[in-house]
């Protein structure tokens, strides 16, 4: 995720604000940035602005704008999903300033002034800011590369930035996503013409699975579903909001008898159907994991089918993915990734030749690779010294980074990190994550009984078993029972305290699910103390 402060004398102002997916479960919905050091800044901070509309580049401007109410900058397209994202979030249509940016023109936040230009990128209205500054002008390349002749026609700016090198850069903060990939990428034209052949060349139905941002696709598969006389059926919530967003601001312009509905698609010939999906990462509920699934409510896969991955696996998903291709290609259809047909996706992210080239175009004095990990911003800052740019500092979240004209060094730690949101929006703390994963790992075992004011067991103990391996019956439970039976008395006799006899009917629990299938669980003891 991106969220960058560029602080000025008594202004600061933030690019981008996103949010990154969880890496385990957990019941995370989504995880944001830790806007702290915002929060204690928040009379100050001038506005956010906007390079284009993923999630990892405004899923958190919700978050943040309950922290800190200021104006939003972007192009119409990001406007455009983030106006619904705040709809999601009890956000009324006027309670956000947001500001539409056009490239070229200047926009004032405080003491800075901000210049969009676009660049090419997967998705619609990608922009590079030109940021000037007391110091010396920045640019930061936002995610970007030099496809020459995207479906959307707007390429990268070379011209205009061109004329920025020729004033003068200082400072150049570049994507550092795909430094390891040498060459230059495909083109998005590429990819149309390898999905136009597959389209072309079956007489079943065919499904693609992409990321259902990538407006540039989604154009290109609209002309195709055209020439080979198919109608387009689109599965996913994400889709139906990036059509919806891509329509009204005239980037989609797809005839409006092409697109069907699922119900539709059910009774069209073979023949004459395209499906797109999403959930290309093989996340649980999307589209495309329940088609593969056959428990999607309105198609299924069936043998003959090709099945078309445009897409790529995100690190870290790669299970995930492999296991729902593994369950299209068992419902019998073929099924066709960019490991079997290289053309059918191409990044949107600079390639280090890419990157080469927008180091040499802009002839920075100084430079800090963004946006990948340790490894990615090394390689990039050992790239920028080779090309020959005299100062580079490599840095890692949270850290400050001085800018003085001349040079870029680190200045020291701020607040920073991540948060967890739980469903519902609800920030989750590091202590409810550690009792989730302690649950998850350990399974829990809960015990009740009650004492009269004397201490006397009242009954029988109860204790419950909840995801422990070779959990017993409910006889098998009585010697347990009788154990705590055992330890309460003894407790009593010694006139130990209600907290001491908690503690030994856990370690009493806790010593018996050990011998039972080696783990030592969380145990809640619930002690009721009867009156009389």
């Amino acid at each position: 995720m991106n969220c960058l402060a560029i602080e000025q004398g008594d202004d600061v102002f933030v690019v981008d604000c996103g949010i990154r997916f969880p890496w385990d479960e957990l019941g995370v919905d989504v995880v944001r940035p830790d806007f702290t050091w915002l929060e204690q800044r928040a009379a100050r901070v001038r506005g956010v602005f906007l390079t284009h509309g993923h999630e990892d580049h405004i899923g958190a401007l919700p978050y943040l704008l309950r922290k800190v109410s200021v104006p939003i900058w972007g192009p119409p397209h990001a406007l455009g999903l983030v106006r619904r994202r705040l709809v999601e979030h009890d956000y009324g249509s006027h309670d956000v300033d947001l500001r539409e940016a056009v490239p070229g023109n200047r926009y004032a936040l405080g003491s800075f002034v901000v210049e969009p230009v676009r660049v090419a990128h997967s998705i619609v209205e990608a922009s590079a800011l030109r940021i000037s500054t007391d110091a010396g002008t920045i640019l930061h390349t936002g995610d970007f590369n030099f496809d020459p002749d995207p479906p959307d026609g707007e390429p990268t700016d070379e011209a205009r930035l061109a004329e920025i090198a020729d004033e003068g850069v200082g400072l150049l903060l570049s994507d550092s996503t795909n430094i390891d990939v040498p060459a230059k990428g495909g083109s998005e034209k590429g990819v149309g013409a390898a999905l136009e052949a597959i389209v072309q060349g079956t007489t079943a139905r065919v499904f693609v699975a992409l990321f259902a941002s990538n407006i540039q696709r989604l154009i290109m598969l609209g002309d195709i579903a055209l020439r080979s006389g198919r109608k387009i059926c689109a599965l996913g919530r994400s889709l139906d909001t990036q059509i919806a967003v891509a329509t009204e601001i005239g980037r989609l312009k797809w005839p409006s008898n092409l697109r069907i509905r699922p119900d539709e698609a059910r009774t069209m010939p073979r023949d004459r159907l395209l499906v797109l999906a999403g959930g290309t990462q093989g996340e649980p509920a999307s589209a495309m994991s329940r088609l593969a699934a056959n428990t999607h409510q309105d198609l299924s896969i069936e043998p003959g089918d090709t099945v078309v991955f445009s897409s790529r696996a995100i690190p870290g998903n790669e299970r995930a993915v492999f296991d729902t291709v593994a369950s299209v290609m068992r419902r019998g259809a073929v099924v066709i990734t960019r490991v079997t047909n290289p053309d059918v996706h191409t990044s949107g992210h600079a390639t280090r030749a890419e990157q080469t080239r927008m180091i040499e175009l802009l002839k920075p004095r100084c430079f800090l690779p963004v946006h990948g990990t340790l490894h990615h911003l090394t390689r990039h800052g050992a790239l920028a010294r080779e090309l020959g740019v005299r100062d580079v500092a490599v840095v890692e979240n949270g850290t400050a980074v001085l800018f003085d004209g001349e040079s870029v060094r680190a200045e020291g730690r701020v607040p920073s990190g991540t948060i967890s949101v739980g469903f519902g929006a609800v920030d989750l703390d590091g202590d409810t994550l550690r009792e989730r994963a302690e649950l998850a790992r350990y399974g829990l075992a809960s015990v009740a009984f009650a004492v009269d004011r004397k201490g006397n067991l009242v009954g029988s103990p109860s204790v419950f078993l909840r995801g422990i391996a070779g959990k017993p019956d409910a006889p098998s439970l009585r010697p347990l029972e009788r154990s705590i039976a055992s330890t309460i008395e003894s407790a009593r006799k010694r006139k130990a305290s209600r907290e001491e006899l908690r503690d030994e009917v856990r370690r009493v629990v806790r010593r018996f699910v050990a011998e039972l299938g080696g783990t030592r669980p969380v145990v809640e003891v619930h002690l009721i103390e009867q009156e009389g």
